[in-house]
């Protein structure tokens, strides 16, 4: 009986050892995150975790800003600089901590292929990007990650806006008086500094074109988007500069410069498009899982620039000769830039504008050829056949090859395939005739008309 008893705690001791060897080296680290606006342009963001920290990782780089911006909440504390533009913070002393924090100035710089930190509007509102804030903390010799709550105050009679209001994630958070539109399709907050007619556009087009993109694609978001147009600092600069930035279900437009009033009023289509356009990109991501264009910008920035062109026209906030206007820049732009690169190198050049015009343009030939009579029905019948492919399809093939697949699926056969190839790739010191020629090879042999869309005539 002793023996046996022996042998049972002795499985039992193997089975406790066993069990401590196999769970995770860490558990979880936990706390509590608070961002508070202090003054207009005074901020401070607190971090109390549960257990002590040896530092804590701001991870996302910004050139700049935490240098010039940022400062420790409490003296015996340092922060850390990185040459990558990432930043830490840390005891003087080394001992580890609970709590800290560090009080931020608004920063709203533009940076290079980054998200606004901060979007002023005219009567005082601010957008937040709290993707700067996030990172990791350093405890038991290696970099953890680390799940808190979240708090946001904003100073007296502001209200919050935002995706998630009790997690520290990547998202913009509003800050503000200003009036909200809300519809089932967006919640709109637009700066009373637009011009009226632009303003109206956005206000009312965004809704418009999440309705149709619904009945499209059979497609509908699970919440509303949120769509936020900073325009604090119109007189900053000549000329206008317009930065756009998506995040999950969440757009934000940062305008600056005089001329932002005199484009507004005189392009009534401008801002609606651009705000369509990033709708877009949020369609994107959720039909195509993150992964449309990640080999190619022209896949989705010209994707969702034909797109946008389709959908104020269907909507009625592009009138006819806008329409037409935006496709000839489309084309008229596009042989200037193809003389001067190609639209797979431009990227890696900087030359963004490329794979917009260009890419659009790509769209506009092939259901040119799909459907002659009616393009903008060509354009919605293309992307249906590449939203039907399976997810496993999507997620393990190349953006680029997806669309030469769907090319195929609808009827185009393989030179008009190795054309496409040939025109993104290459630099034509004829733009103009090099898109004629494009476009001859692919109405050469008439594809397989695909399903009407049953959408209603613009």
């Amino acid at each position: 009986m002793l023996l046996q008893i022996g042998g049972t705690m002795r499985q039992l001791l193997g089975l406790v050892l066993c069990t401590l060897v196999t769970q995770p080296a860490f558990a979880e680290i936990t706390g509590r995150f608070s961002f508070e606006r202090l003054e207009p342009d005074v901020w401070r963001a607190k971090y109390c975790f549960d257990e002590p920290v040896d530092a804590v990782r701001f991870e996302r780089p910004i050139e700049g800003m935490r240098q010039s911006h940022w400062r420790t909440l409490l003296p015996e504390f340092e922060l850390i600089h990185s040459p990558d533009g990432s930043a830490h913070i840390q005891h003087r002393d080394g001992v580890v901590f609970k709590c800290t924090g560090v009080e931020i100035d608004s920063y709203t710089e533009v940076p290079v292929k980054n998200y606004m930190a901060f979007s002023k509007f005219s009567d005082g509102g601010m957008s937040v990007y709290m993707g700067y804030y996030t990172g990791t903390v350093f405890k038991d010799d290696e970099w953890q990650g680390y799940t808190v709550s979240a708090t946001y105050r904003g100073m007296e009679g502001e209200r919050i806006i935002t995706r998630d209001p009790g997690a520290l994630d990547h998202q913009f958070v509003y800050f503000g008086r200003q009036k909200v539109v809300e519809t089932p399709e967006a919640i709109t907050v637009v700066d009373p500094a637009m011009p009226e007619l632009a303003r109206r556009g956005i206000e009312h087009s965004l809704p418009k074109a999440g309705r149709l993109l619904a009945e499209v694609f059979n497609y509908t978001p699970s919440e509303p988007y949120q769509v936020f147009m900073a325009a604090g600092e119109l007189a900053s600069r000549d000329g206008s500069h317009t930065k756009g930035g998506t995040l999950k279900n969440q757009i934000l437009f940062t305008l600056k410069g005089r001329r932002i009033v005199e484009q507004a009023v005189s392009t009534s289509d401008f801002y609606p498009t651009l705000a369509a356009h990033e709708l877009l990109h949020l369609w994107q991501r959720e039909v195509w899982h993150e992964q449309l264009g990640n080999d190619a910008p022209w896949m989705h920035e010209g994707a969702a620039d034909a797109l946008a062109f389709e959908l104020m026209y269907r909507t009625g906030v592009a009138t006819r000769d806008q329409y037409e206007t935006q496709w000839q820049k489309a084309e008229s732009q596009c042989a200037d830039f193809i003389r001067e690169t190609s639209v797979a190198r431009a990227p890696g050049e900087g030359k963004f504008k490329v794979v917009y015009r260009c890419g659009a343009l790509v769209n506009r030939l092939v259901v040119e050829a799909l459907s002659p009579e009616s393009p903008g029905d060509g354009i919605f019948r293309f992307w249906q056949a590449m939203a039907a492919w399976d997810e496993k399809t999507i997620r393990q093939t190349p953006s680029v090859s997806l669309f030469k697949m769907t090319m195929e699926k609808l009827g185009f056969d393989t030179q008009q395939i190795i054309a496409l190839g040939r025109f993104t790739g290459e630099q034509h010191a004829d733009g103009q005739a090099s898109i004629d020629s494009f476009r001859k090879i692919l109405k050469s042999r008439g594809a397989v008309q695909a399903p009407g869309t049953g959408l209603p005539a613009p």
